[in-house]
């Protein structure tokens, strides 16, 4: 069990990730066989995995930790920013993040994952719960750039009367 201890610490891993923990490419291997066929884990797609947790026996990450190690510098973008920053007016269940690795979409647990332009890795922020995450003057031009990753015009209108202020430095940096 202290394995699955470490893992829920992490909350979403990589075969990588459980090479480290365990020691070994064999017993990491045979550590997820063995936590898939028990239900402690499940895969989310090719090399990323999710802990369950025993208690209520759903993932314990939410769609934003999932997005955000989808790849090394995958980071939460466009309306699913302005979601997790509580600036949205209505909730998706899509969520976008952006990578410069080619990924394809996909479904997991209800959430439909979308992958978006790269525009470099400038204006990226890294949470304390392992969320990396555009900031939020990035995500207002991510935003007004492609506005259909976001519901539209009249979305982004609602989403930037909602945000307080803006730093306008930060926006020359960008």
């Amino acid at each position: 069990m202290d394995v699955y201890k470490e893992l829920a610490a992490l909350c979403c891993f990589t075969h990588s990730d459980m090479v480290q923990i365990t020691g070994s490419e064999s017993a990491a291997q045979w550590q997820i066989k063995n936590y898939l066929k028990k239900g402690y884990i499940e895969r989310v797609r090719r090399n990323l995995y999710v802990v369950i947790s025993m208690e209520t026996e759903q993932p314990i990450p939410s769609c934003f930790q999932i997005a955000s190690r989808i790849a090394d510098d995958a980071c939460i973008s466009h309306h699913s920013a302005f979601e997790f920053y509580g600036y949205a007016n209505r909730v998706f269940y899509d969520v976008y993040f952006t990578t410069d690795r080619k990924v394809r979409p996909f479904d997991y647990d209800s959430v439909h994952y979308q992958p978006t332009t790269w525009r470099g890795s400038t204006g990226i922020v890294e949470m304390n719960n392992g969320v990396r995450i555009t900031s939020l003057e990035r995500t207002v031009i991510d935003s007004i750039v492609d506005f259909t990753r976001i519901g539209g015009l009249e979305e982004l209108l609602r989403c930037l009367t909602l945000i307080p202020s803006l730093d306008e430095k930060s926006f020359l940096k960008l």
